[in-house]
């Protein structure tokens, strides 16, 4: 599970919230406690939250902008900001599995975006994309 850091506490998936919550009310129904901080959790839309669009460059790198406001509106032609900031990744491919690597993160003009970004990745790379950039320390929200 990944959890993202808010102004007032944690948010995490709807679906782990979910459990949560429902541990939380048997906790309350049968034994009169309560999780301590359930206050400080939210919960977000994973597949809301992770929209993105992306681009794969000429060395078989991908740029990625998770950003739904992007996601949603590259369509039209036009997007919010002049420039997003984009993770630059790579997939390394073993004999029986594959890890997403951490090259940079670079900015991308809302004209590279509308006339490059042609593709997106799943919302469970996201995450793993999401993993990895914080065990290495990288902040790429906010």
């Amino acid at each position: 599970m990944l959890a993202l850091k808010s102004k007032n506490g944690y948010a995490i998936p709807i679906e782990e919230f979910s459990e949560i919550q429902k541990t939380n009310l048997q906790k309350v129904k049968y034994e009169k406690k309560q999780i301590a901080e359930l206050n400080m959790v939210s919960a977000f839309y994973p597949e809301v939250r992770y929209k993105n669009v992306a681009r794969v460059n000429e060395d078989d790198s991908m740029d990625v902008v998770i950003d739904a406001g992007v996601a949603n509106e590259i369509h039209t032609g036009f997007l919010p900001k002049r420039f997003y900031k984009a993770l630059r990744i790579k997939k390394e491919k073993s004999l029986l599995s594959s890890k997403w690597n951490f090259i940079d993160i670079v900015q991308v003009s809302e004209k590279d975006i509308i006339s490059q970004f042609n593709q997106t990745i799943s919302v469970k790379d996201v995450e793993q994309i999401l993993g990895v950039i914080t065990k290495k320390g990288v902040k790429y929200f906010g």
